[in-house]
């Protein structure tokens, strides 16, 4: 899963998303945040747009309304767990730090959480990393997917997958390469 990050997408956002596409991202989560809703909602179209071009699966960070619009689902924050349940979409998935919120988000219909963030990351330096114990745990408590999120390269992405993940999530890996497609291959190709 390639999560969006506007600041760190050279030399622009679009440039940087379509070249992650070429690369083979098949999963993106269009996560950018403090955008007043009607720039959003623009930007999901275009992403919406992109993502239909290269069969890539579309999922929108916690616009709901937007996400059944153009979208194939929602990423909800952890938040949410505290909800009775989760909105009615083809598609959710809720970001967890625990066991216990992973089992709640799958009582609740989640279709998959990402968990983490497993290593250090830059983009939440204050954080202990859970590590790659913590998320065998996570995996082995739900039916559910599990995405490992946080610090993830490609050097450490198959330790995620042997650790019990499904997949990864990734920002930082990809938009600060110097080639995004070469980095989207290169993840796509131990992840394979």
């Amino acid at each position: 899963m390639l999560v969006t990050s506007r600041h760190q997408m050279k030399p622009s956002f679009e440039y940087s998303l379509e070249s992650a596409l070429l690369g083979g991202a098949a999963l993106v989560q269009l996560r950018e945040q403090e955008l007043k809703p009607a720039v959003f909602s623009y930007m999901a179209q275009l992403v919406a747009q992109l993502c239909r071009s290269y069969n890539a699966t579309l999922l929108i960070n916690g616009q709901v309304e937007i996400a059944r619009s153009v979208a194939d689902g929602v990423h909800l924050p952890e938040a949410v767990l505290q909800n009775e349940r989760l909105p009615e979409i083809a598609c959710k998935g809720v970001s967890v730090h625990s066991i216990e919120n992973a089992r709640r988000a799958a009582e609740l219909g989640a279709d998959y959480v990402i968990f983490g963030s497993v290593f250090a990351t830059s983009s939440h330096p204050e954080n202990e990393p859970a590590g790659l114990e913590a998320l065998h745990q996570v995996a082995q408590a739900v039916d559910i997917p599990v995405f490992a999120i946080g610090g993830i390269s490609a050097a450490n992405a198959k330790s995620c997958l042997e650790a019990g993940a499904h997949g990864v999530a990734v920002m930082s890996t990809v938009w600060q390469a110097a080639d995004a497609v070469q980095a989207v291959r290169d993840l796509r190709e131990v992840l394979e």
